[in-house]
């Protein structure tokens, strides 16, 4: 059944369209979606681990709002992406790699804002000190987005197994 409707997926018009006309434009959504999203989160992450210590960690709140605007692009564009190859994405552990880095990179990236960002009084020195947990936080949230990174780019690359849709 699973099969059907990924079959069904890429065989459609739509994933038809995307692949034919749209994809250089999906594909530069996503990059600039990635460059938003991942850029800021690398951003705040370094400030939390200590780099860059005239900012204020607090201020770094406001980027927030790029940053979902920068998921919600990559979301939109991944899944026009994911329709041209939905049955070799869907059985890919490099796939499954990618979404469960982005789903942790968030949480951690939402667990960071909460804990140091939302946090004026405690953090608003521009020379302020994240306190250990924060760091930790940070450091597997950059290890998750590479994870995302690498694990998308080989995705292209590689195919595990017959999964390609039969005739």
């Amino acid at each position: 059944m699973i099969d059907q409707l990924l079959r069904a997926t890429q065989e459609s018009a739509f994933a038809n369209w995307v692949q034919e006309t749209a994809y250089p434009y999906v594909i530069t959504l996503h990059s600039i979606g990635l460059a938003l999203l991942v850029g800021l989160l690398v951003l705040i992450d370094l400030r939390v681990l200590g780099f860059g210590r005239g900012l204020p960690l607090p201020a770094l709140r406001k980027l927030m709002t790029v940053i979902w605007i920068g998921f919600w692009t990559n979301f939109a564009s991944g899944i026009m992406l994911f329709t041209i190859d939905a049955k070799k994405d869907f059985y890919s552990p490099l796939f499954r790699i990618k979404l469960s880095s982005i789903a942790v990179g968030l949480i951690l990236g939402t667990l960071i804002k909460r804990r140091v960002l939302d946090r004026d009084i405690e953090y608003a020195a521009v020379d302020a000190n994240a306190p250990p947990l924060a760091k930790v936080l940070a450091l597997c949230s950059l290890l998750c987005w590479m994870g995302a990174i690498v694990s998308g780019r080989l995705l292209a690359y590689f195919t595990f197994g017959d999964v390609g849709v039969d005739g």
